[in-house]
């Protein structure tokens, strides 16, 4: 026979509080320990800020991240390719094939001038653009050193 406290322990819970669904969004129901815990425990809360508030937060730095990861993608792709056959620095390319391919001026992580040369830098390469005699735009690719 069951003592009257098991009975008791297993048909009611022992908390005053009532049986709260966690904040998260991951549907678990759960027995808070204090009146003022809305998750289950840390691993939920650092979901939710993680997912929702953080992320809505950084919304922008993670949008020119992107856009900055993919400019330095192009440039190294274009750089290994014409390196191989020009053998030498700088290499130069047509800044509308790169455009096509999804590459952004408006982003960058630094820039520097030598004399009348504007020098824009990426992570691992940084590039001068300029024009050529028939008046078409020419990106000059470098590699850091």
């Amino acid at each position: 026979m069951k003592n009257r406290n098991e009975i008791a322990a297993v048909e009611f819970p022992v908390s005053p509080i009532r049986i709260r669904q966690c904040k998260c969004g991951c549907g678990y129901e759960f027995q808070p320990n204090r009146k003022d815990q809305l998750y289950i425990d840390k691993r939920h809360y650092d979901f939710d800020y993680n997912q929702n508030k953080r992320k809505v937060k950084n919304k922008h730095i993670i949008e020119t991240e992107k856009q900055l990861r993919l400019n330095n993608r192009v440039l190294e792709k274009h750089y290994k390719a014409k390196i191989e056959s020009q053998k030498k620095e700088p290499v130069k390319c047509y800044f509308d094939i790169l455009k096509a391919e999804a590459f952004s001026t408006k982003n960058y992580m630094g820039i520097s001038e030598e004399g009348s040369k504007i020098f824009y830098f990426l992570y691992d390469y940084y590039y001068r653009l300029f024009r050529n005699t028939n008046n078409q735009l020419i990106i000059e690719i470098y590699k850091h050193k």
